[in-house]
Parts: structure tokens; sequence; C-alpha cells
């Protein structure tokens, strides 16, 4: 190859790989939720007053009004998605372990469709998913959540996170349809790739969770002009509540719905499931 075939290439990968990161990523809104901005969301549910991750925090948290759920979702060895926070499971590694075998220890673990089942009574809110992988393999995951989501016809109103670019990268080949959030961390001692959003653009995400720290007017400010949803977590202090609020987020994701709804300047509102209407 000559060189000036090479320096072609060269500015041609470039031209594509810029085009690719900048120009073509657009993000998309999540046009299922009808709630207005900031979302409020509960953190695994709501966590302290009840089991975190559990059918009854998923309930406590919409029927306090919150305007949507972040939940964590892992798949168990025999294929089964459930909803749980750590790897381990009373001393049993969740990726390893049949769900029956899980459920033995901890009766009130939820599946996927227990979630889906809490959801659906309240028409117009937010789910976010996150994929809960270890290292570079996900067993599985991220395909098996493209399709149960596919099924449960709430994809309009999904966005699936992770730390993982390429758990993100897997599930968005698989389900290229469905609202993709990018998470982060601002703690200094976290390695880098945990704690910069610099993934986010070449995996087109439609939204951007940074830890609450890193949120400022002028980061917000740059993610929506680039399109990008942006949500924050984990934000429990009332005075934290407000400032980011004041420097424009999208979604607010919290402990206590009651902490999060005050300092939002917003009454709780009791909603009734929409079956039980």
């Amino acid at each position: 190859m000559d060189g000036s075939l090479a320096w072609t290439l060269a500015v041609a990968t470039f031209v594509a790989l810029a085009g690719w990161r900048f120009a073509l990523w657009r993000p998309r809104s999540v046009p299922g939720v009808d709630r207005p901005r900031p979302w409020a969301m509960g953190h695994r549910g709501v966590r302290g007053s009840l089991p975190e991750n559990t059918v009854a925090a998923f309930e406590a948290a919409l029927g306090a009004g919150l305007d949507g759920l972040e939940v964590d979702v892992q798949r168990t060895r025999d294929g089964h998605l459930v909803l749980t926070h750590d790897f381990d499971l009373h001393g049993q590694r969740v990726v390893d372990t049949d769900l029956a075998a899980l459920r033995d220890s901890d009766p009130d673990l939820p599946t996927f469709d227990q979630l889906i089942a809490v959801v659906r009574r309240y028409p117009g809110t937010l789910l976010n998913l996150e994929l809960k992988t270890l290292g570079w393999r996900d067993r599985g995951l991220a395909g098996a959540v493209a399709d149960a989501l596919r099924a449960s016809e709430l994809a309009d109103r999904t966005i699936v996170s992770s730390f993982s670019p390429v758990a993100l990268a897997r599930f968005r080949l698989r389900a290229p349809e469905v609202r993709t959030g990018y998470l982060w961390v601002a703690r200094s001692e976290a390695p880098f790739g945990f704690r910069s959003p610099w993934p986010a653009g070449w995996l087109h995400v439609d939204a951007l969770h940074p830890e609450h720290p890193a949120v400022s007017a002028e980061a917000v400010a740059t993610w929506h002009r680039r399109g990008a949803l942006v949500s924050t977590w984990t934000v429990n202090d009332p005075v934290d509540v407000v400032r980011v609020r004041a420097a424009g987020v999208d979604g607010i994701i919290g402990d206590d719905p009651r902490t999060l709804l005050h300092a939002l300047d917003r009454a709780p509102e009791p909603r009734v499931p929409e079956e039980d209407a």
C-alpha cells in the first residue's frame, strides 16, 4: 500500500468514526412517559422502610406518587430475570444459582414478570432497568432483557442502563428501538472507566445517568445540547434534590418517596393502581 492510499484510508476512517460519534448520535425521548419533569424515581423501589427491590417496594414507590422506578436486573443460572442489586444473595452467586434455590433463601425475590405486572398498573410511569453484570460477560442478560421487554410491550417507557459499555452495546444490537442510558460515578477513587461518560457517544445512548455530585448546571446544559435525557442518583438529601433540580436534570432517583416529593415541592399524591380504580 503506497503512502497516498494509506493516508486516504486513515482520513476516511477518521471521518467515519467522527460521524458515528457526533453527527449520527441522536438521543431519543421516552414517548410512553407522560409525567412532567423532573421525574421523581424510586431507587430499587424504596429503601429503608421496606426491603429494596421487592414487589412491596415497587408498589410503595409508585403508589406514593413517584413517576417511575429504578431497579437492578440479573439473570439466574436457569434463565430467569430477577430484580436484585447484589451479585451474591445470602451467600449464593445469583448468576450461578437457580431461581428456586434463591427463593428458598429469599422468598420475596421478584421476577421480571412480577415487576412488569406492577408497572402496568401505573400507566405513564418510567421504568429504568439497570443491567448488573460481572466483568465483560453478561451470561445472556442483555438478550434476555431485550426479549422480555418486547414481550411486555412497555419498551416505549423503559430506559435500560448500565455501567458496562459492553452490556449496553450487546443490548443495543439486540433491541435498537429501546432507549438506553449510561451510568457513571463521581468518586475519584473509582476506576476512570466508571467515572466518565466517554462511552456514551460511541454507544448512541439516549440518557446520561451521573452520580449526583457530578451534576452542575453547566454539565447538564452541555448534555442537553446533545439531546440526552439526564437522570441523577442517589439523591436523598433535600438540599441536593433542590440543587440538581435547579441544574435542570430530567430525573432524580432517591430512596424515600416522601423526602423526594417534598423537596420537589410536590405533596405526595397516593395513586390508585389502574386495575383497582
